[in-house]
């Protein structure tokens, strides 16, 4: 299992610069000189006003009725969409307290569970949504990625497959799944699956980074630096994939990757949260701090965009009686 631990503390090595705007040769390649990546666009995300007015809006909706289970949805897909993960999971929470039988909540509190860290509390979350039939692409591959995270790539391969069939254009689907292949040791499908993507015109850095990364575990050294160089120029491609060879050849030295940032407690958390939430205004929108690099970054599974929308799709209420708790699992 050298690759997967090599691929777990390098994965984002290659990419290392992409953070930096600019010309020079990786600008050059991306608008043509290798033809890589080019036909379509990432997936759109929310700008920042425009998560800002989408969490006002829902924010009105949801101050009138706290409970009621539509309300919740949008407010906390766009509390997710604006960074503020720790109320829209008090909102889901609220939600789910007056509608125990609710899925689709279920499903939502998994997801942000996940996100949080609060692992114990997203696999009880997503495990009951799934027994009341939630099956649609962002859930599948939240599951995925909770699979992925202790270990188990069967499973997680399996998620990502099933949610790939519903949409087939993902570009977090395809890069977590191709992820998966390649912690599992399954470097030539990971590259296989980020070949396809590339032919088929997705254009989204973080698949050029995996793809430089199975190429360089493969000793494709040169393949990978021209894929590299797409974001981060000659140079700093050179240096990087220098820098892969050199992990490939010492792995006794490389370390556990560090954790990027803590994971939130979900010790004794209940579903029900507060009988009594207050009501809120709308959240100002907070400017991104900078990330300073580390040395041997995480891979962390990406995560699918989740769009606000101005009118949520209805919520199906489950038909089997009953509430459901994700009260903390006992350790291992």
């Amino acid at each position: 299992m050298l690759i997967a631990l090599l691929a777990t503390s390098a994965a984002a090595v290659l990419l290392g610069g992409c953070g930096h705007s600019g010309g020079g040769l990786g600008g050059g390649l991306a608008n043509g000189g290798l033809g890589l990546f080019k036909k379509k666009p990432p997936e759109v995300q929310m700008t920042a006003a425009e998560a800002f007015e989408a969490t006002t809006k829902w924010n009105d909706a949801y101050n009138k009725d706290p409970t009621n289970a539509r309300n919740a949805l949008g407010y906390s897909a766009a509390l997710r969409a604006l960074g503020n993960k720790k109320r829209a999971f008090e909102v889901l929470q609220t939600a789910y307290a007056a509608n125990p039988n609710n899925p689709e909540l279920a499903a939502e509190i998994g997801k942000v569970a996940l996100e949080t860290g609060q692992v114990s509390v997203a696999t009880k979350a997503l495990q009951t949504a799934e027994e009341k039939g939630v099956k649609d692409w962002k859930t599948l591959s939240a599951q995925g990625t909770l699979a992925a995270k202790s270990g188990d790539h069967a499973k997680a391969q399996q998620y990502y497959q099933a949610a790939l069939r519903q949409k087939p254009d993902s570009t977090s689907v395809i890069n977590n799944l191709a992820l998966s292949y390649a912690l599992d040791g399954k470097a030539k499908q990971a590259e296989a699956l980020l070949r396809k993507a590339e032919k088929e015109g997705h254009s989204d850095k973080r698949l050029r980074q995996n793809l430089a990364l199975v190429l360089g575990v493969q000793g494709k050294y040169n393949e990978a630096k021209d894929v590299a160089a797409v974001d981060v120029g000659e140079t700093q491609a050179k240096r990087s994939v220098a820098y892969l060879k050199n992990m490939l050849s010492k792995p006794t030295t490389v370390a556990a990757a560090e954790p990027e940032a803590p994971a939130q407690s979900d010790q004794g958390w209940s579903p029900f949260g507060s009988t009594a939430p207050s009501k809120t205004a709308a959240p100002a929108v907070a400017a991104a701090s900078h990330q300073q690099a580390r040395p041997l970054p995480t891979v962390q599974m990406v995560k699918p965009v989740e769009e606000v929308i101005s009118a949520p799709p209805k919520v199906a209420q489950a038909s089997s009686p009953g509430t459901s708790t994700f009260s903390k699992s006992s350790s291992r």
